[in-house]
Formats: structure tokens, sequence, C-alpha cells
């Protein structure tokens, strides 16, 4: 039985191939003939029109999840459906028909083949959030990043306009804290005005995305005038004789050198800072001592010191063989003496800073503990942040600086005579 069958399947094998493809070729033929429908899914960007009518409520609207594309079903022959592509249909929400505030209706029409193509009848929606929309104005700080290459110093930075008008979602609009404008100076030579975009910050000093924001203009000048810098030593003259017994080591400063700033001919006349003799008077020196002045009066006529250059200068007048150095005196080290009758007087603070000088093998083997200090109180009244002289007295081989401290002075408190008898 077996052996029909197998004989029955082998028997003329070329004419049953060519039968098998003749068949195939006869329904390819029909299938393209007959073109049957056929349905596919297609996922198209939603085209968001008349969002001027929220705008004019004082509203603007942000897609949601930032979803902004709709899917949908097409039913075609399948000659047209194999051509068709998602840039073939428009999905379109009219901002008019927003619904709950929330969703919009989306359309959608086939641009191709209008006629021969079936869009499924399934409502889609764009989903949107509303925010408020707000107007600000913010005055534009001008600012400059980098450093130039010459002897130039920043003198003025302005801005063109001064104040922007910025208009947006009024959480991002009030969440600006400040609005900067940076020109940068690196490599500069000389005045110059640049065109920058603003830039805006929180609170906290981070950076707002201003992509919703809309502006009065997209840009601002920056204007930089720039002054001439020169770099000149600090000197010291003096005065009067040191003691014999005494040798000067040193007279330095600190800084020993500042920046000025002026015109070019001014600055090309300046070799030097100079405080004048009358400040250091040798003559009543008793030892090494430290001074602050004010150079700010010392300056030649048409040179200022640079922004942000103290103009307070400490010299150290040092002996022979003698350093500089600071020490931390705890009050309870400190006697307060002569103070009037009926009042009492405390120090307004629990250590106090003082200079000491002496050789290195001195300052090093120094103990804090060891400086006493005393206060004379006599004719000092009742009252607060009243300032005194804190005395010294030297331990071997150190000079502690005298220097001026604050008290507080009040009245003690008398129990009344009739109250105490009565106790």
């Amino acid at each position: 039985m077996k052996q029909k069958i197998l004989k029955a399947l082998t028997k003329d094998v070329g004419l049953k191939i060519l039968a098998f493809v003749f068949a195939f070729l006869l329904w390819l033929v029909v299938v393209n003939i007959d073109d049957p429908t056929q349905t596919r899914t297609f996922t198209s960007v939603v085209t968001v029109t008349n969002a001027d009518v929220l705008k004019n409520a004082g509203k603007l609207y942000e897609i949601k999840d930032g979803v902004n594309t709709v899917s949908f079903r097409v039913t075609a022959k399948r000659s047209i459906i194999e051509k068709l592509s998602p840039s073939d249909f428009n999905a379109v929400a009219d901002m008019k028909d927003l619904e709950n505030e929330e969703r919009i209706p989306v359309t959608i029409s086939a641009k191709s083949y209008a006629n021969s193509v079936s869009i499924s009848s399934k409502q889609n929606y764009l989903y949107v959030e509303l925010e408020d929309e707000i107007t600000e104005r913010f005055v534009i700080n001008a600012e400059t990043t980098g450093k130039s290459d010459t002897d130039l110093e920043v003198e003025t930075v302005t801005c063109s306009p001064t104040v922007l008008t910025v208009t947006g979602p009024e959480e991002i609009v009030n969440s600006i804290e400040k609005v900067v404008a940076t020109a940068n100076i690196t490599g500069v030579t000389g005045d110059f005005t640049e065109s920058v975009i603003p830039k805006f910050y929180d609170k906290d000093g981070e950076l707002v995305d201003a992509k919703e924001l809309t502006l009065s203009v997209s840009t601002v000048g920056v204007s930089v005038h720039f002054v001439n810098t020169k770099t000149v030593d600090i000197v010291v003259k003096t005065s009067g004789t040191l003691s014999a017994d005494l040798k000067l080591g040193s007279i330095k400063t600190d800084p020993s050198s500042v920046m000025v700033i002026g015109e070019a001919s001014a600055l090309n006349n300046v070799a030097n800072i100079t405080i004048p003799d009358s400040v250091i008077n040798l003559s009543n020196i008793t030892g090494s001592f430290m001074t602050t002045v004010d150079i700010s009066s010392y300056l030649p006529e048409g040179v200022e010191l640079t922004e942000g250059t103290s103009s307070k200068v400490t010299i150290y007048v040092l002996m022979e063989e003698e350093v500089a150095s600071t020490a931390h005196v705890a009050t309870n080290n400190i006697e307060l003496r002569n103070v009037p009758e009926g009042l009492s007087a405390t120090l307004t603070t629990e250590k106090i800073t003082v200079n000491v000088y002496g050789t290195q093998s001195a300052i090093d083997a120094l103990n804090a503990s060891d400086i006493k200090g005393y206060i004379d109180c006599s004719g000092l009244s009742a009252g607060d942040g009243q300032n005194v002289v804190l005395q010294f007295e030297n331990p071997d081989g150190i000079t502690v600086q005298n220097t001026s401290v604050t008290v507080n002075v009040v009245e003690e408190k008398k129990e009344d005579s009739d109250e105490s008898a009565e106790n």
C-alpha cells in the first residue's frame, strides 16, 4: 500500500511542480485584479490652530506630558494603502473646541487619496494644561566675564536697554530673581560694545529656562569702558631717631604693593605710594609694633585704587632679629582697675587678639596664658560700647602691643534700705 502511494507521489514530478507554479501565478493574478482592502494604523503629529483664543484670554497652554501625536486606523485598497505614510494625513486640534479646559478634539483628514481611504471614526483628543500668562519688567544687570590681557581695568559696564519686559507663564516669570547681560572681555584691548542674549536666574542662582518667555528685545547691547592700571610699591618714610638701646630691623607693609587706575599720563608719573614721615616717628618707639593707616589720602592726583582694593595698609616696624605674630588672650587674664564706685565694668568679648613681637624662639615658646593685661577704668561713666586702652605686662623677651577694646559699664543694683532691714 505504501509503495503505491509513494509511486503515485513521485510519478510525473516535473508536471506536478509545473502545475504548482502555474497555480501560484494564477492566484497572484487574481489577487492583483481583485485588489482587496486592508487596514493599517498611522501616527501623526497634531497641529494646534487658533491658539490666540487662549492668549487673548490671558492664558497659555502646554501639551500634557509632551505627547502631541495621535494614532488612527485607515482602511483602503491594498494598492493605495501601501503608498500612504503619516505625512499624507492632517491631524488638527482647534483651540476653539477646547473641552473642560483640558482636551481638544483632533480632526484627522487625508491629504492624498481622500476619496479612496476610510479613517476610523474613533474620536482622538490632544490633552493640554492651561497656565495664566503675566508680564513683568526687570532691570538688566550688566556684567563682565573673563580677564583682559592688557593693563586695563573695567571702570564701567552699562547696557541698553536697561529694562526688559518679559511675558510668559506665571510660574516661570515669578521665579525670575535676576536678569543678567554678560560681556566677555577676554583678549579685549579697549572699549567695546557687544550684543548679548540676556539670561535669567532664580533666587538660588540657578538658570531659568527662557524658551517659553516672550521678551521685549532678544538681545541687549553691553558697553564696557576701561581705564589703565599700574602696580606700585608702598614706601614708608620715617622721622626722628631711634633710641640707642634699640636696633631697627625692618619696616614692612602688608600689602607691599597696590594696583591703581587712572589716565596713562597720570600713571606715568607715579613711581610708588609714599606714607609720609609723620606717621612713623622713631623717637617715640620703645620696641617692635604694628599700626594701620589709610593710604587713600596719599594717592597722587588723578590716581585711584582699583575697585575692591582696600585702602588700609598695615605697617610692621620690627627691631633687629624680631618677628611679628599674634596671640589670643582670654578676658580672665585682664584686670579691670580703678572702676568708679557704684559701677561695674565688663569686656564685650571672651578673647582678644593682640600683636606680639620677639625673637622666633621666644615667639615659639610663648604661651598665651602668660600674657597679663589691665585696663584703667577711672573716669568711665555708665554706658555700653566704651573704648578703652588695654595695656600689657610684657613676658620675658616678648613685647605685647597695647590695643583698644570695648567695655560696657553699668550701675550696680542697690537694695532698698527699708526692705533690707525688714529682711
